[in-house]
């Protein structure tokens, strides 16, 4: 046969036990690293990260169509807001754990390929509506499940294999780290999102339809781009029954809960989920809608001003190897991040609101790029996938309680005393964290992927 054969052989012989709970099987690698021609290796990260350009410029193009069309075209209220944002999250809180033993167990470049081509169906669906003049708010709550499912899926198989990608490039002979190469996915993910949001603040009552079409053949494209991936690891088991899957939920979640920094940062994203994630997808439409009197282009501007914050303090941090001091990082970006909402009270002029955004976005970047890092340096390298799921779980579990939330709050209190509640909610977590939890004295996890001599 070929080397997977002899992989599968010599993992047997060793006696492998899979992560896979109660099931002997074997960990097999698509392509012994030994076997893959050098070019194959040195492309493959390039591959990814248009993997990830894809799916990142269709989301930014989502995350202003999406709001656009529900205020500005249906003119929802702030609570029908917040449920609609709230049904873009909540499949990623029934489905995202599945999606951790899926990418464990499938090929990660055949589940990107079908996740952007699955991405691409509700996108155009949803144009041909909109262009039809048939456009309700019942369709836009089952375009946001669908594309909701989708990412619960997509997420933990797309961040899984990052590692693997590293751990090849490294045995091909480059020193990158992988500090390194999330830096680099958060890199293509911020610059992608700038440029969907510029391409979806087009919008208007005439472009909509056709911005959805052009969102959809994007998100498609990243399937093109993973038949560029080298064939992972995946993890073949001799029986299967939902039983089975449940135990492997249940070891990625006792994993978690042993280990207090992935217990904290995963409790620490359910907090921003509840408090930013609910600000950022609520309130910025709200404030821009109502105190501002803007439409799409003025959600393009509040977008790309904080993404593009977030490129500036990502591309500013690039170049550090393995910070020695990560959690301190965080918590101070956080802490930034958090206290400059509280301007949002005071009805501040527009560039001033703008220039707040832009600081926000600055934090922010240093706060994803750090903790997606210190959860993926901590994480055990078998049970990788299930650990990533769960903390995005925490993530998405937050998100559609702050977005129900936040609408309710800025219904009955308006869009500017809303932002004591994500703010002074944030405020509290970090001090938690920051007093209590082992985040702030946080060293690098993982030695065997970091470079020398780094300082922070």
């Amino acid at each position: 046969m070929d080397h997977r054969l002899d992989t599968l052989d010599e993992a047997i012989t060793e006696g492998a036990q899979s992560p896979v709970s109660g099931v002997n099987s074997a960990l097999i690698a698509g392509d012994a690293i030994a076997h893959i021609p050098k070019l194959r290796v040195l492309i493959e990260l390039p591959a990814y990260l248009l993997v990830q350009i894809s799916w990142f410029a269709a989301f930014g193009m989502q995350m202003v169509i999406f709001p656009f069309l529900l205020k500005n075209e249906l003119e929802v209220s702030g609570t029908l807001l917040g449920l609609a944002q709230t049904a873009l999250a909540a499949p990623s809180v029934v489905f995202i754990l599945l999606g951790g033993v899926v990418a464990e167990r499938a090929e990660g470049k055949t589940l990107l390929t079908a996740f952007h081509l699955a991405a691409a169906a509700p996108a155009a669906l949803l144009g041909l509506f909109v262009l039809e003049d048939n456009l309700t708010y019942w369709m836009m709550l089952l375009y946001a499940l669908a594309m909701g499912t989708v990412g619960a899926f997509m997420l933990p198989a797309r961040d899984a294999i990052l590692n693997e990608i590293v751990e090849r490039r490294r045995a091909s002979g480059s020193q990158i780290t992988l500090h390194q190469g999330v830096a680099f996915a958060t890199l293509a993910q911020f610059a992608a999102q700038i440029l969907g949001l510029w391409i979806g603040g087009q919008a208007n009552e005439e472009t909509a339809g056709p911005l959805l079409w052009v969102q959809g053949g994007v998100v498609g494209l990243g399937a093109l781009a993973a038949a560029f991936l080298v064939r992972g690891r995946v993890v073949q088991s001799q029986v299967e029954s939902p039983g089975t899957v449940m135990k492997d939920i249940a070891d990625g979640l006792r994993c978690v809960r042993r280990d207090p920094v992935l217990l904290c940062m995963v409790l620490s994203m359910f907090g921003v989920g509840v408090f930013v994630i609910g600000a950022f997808l609520v309130i910025l439409p709200i404030i821009n809608h109502d105190v501002y009197h803007s439409d799409a282009e003025g959600l393009r501007n509040i977008f790309v001003t904080f993404w593009a914050g977030a490129f500036c303090s990502s591309a500013a941090i690039v170049r550090l190897r393995n910070p020695s001091r990560p959690g301190r990082f965080l918590l101070i970006a956080q802490f930034t991040g958090s206290a400059g909402i509280l301007i949002l009270i005071g009805g501040a002029p527009y560039w001033a609101f703008l220039s707040l955004v832009f600081i926000w976005g600055l934090a922010s970047g240093v706060s994803i790029m750090m903790s997606r890092g210190i959860v993926q340096a901590a994480a055990p390298g078998p049970l990788l996938a299930r650990v990533l799921s769960i903390y995005q779980l925490g993530f998405m579990a937050g998100a559609p309680v702050g977005a129900a939330l936040m609408g309710v709050i800025a219904d009955q209190a308006g869009p500017h005393l809303v932002a004591l509640v994500p703010s002074l909610g944030m405020l509290t977590m970090i001090a938690w964290m920051g007093f209590f939890t082992p985040i702030w004295s946080l060293r690098p996890v993982s030695a065997s992927s970091a470079g020398q001599g780094d300082k922070d």
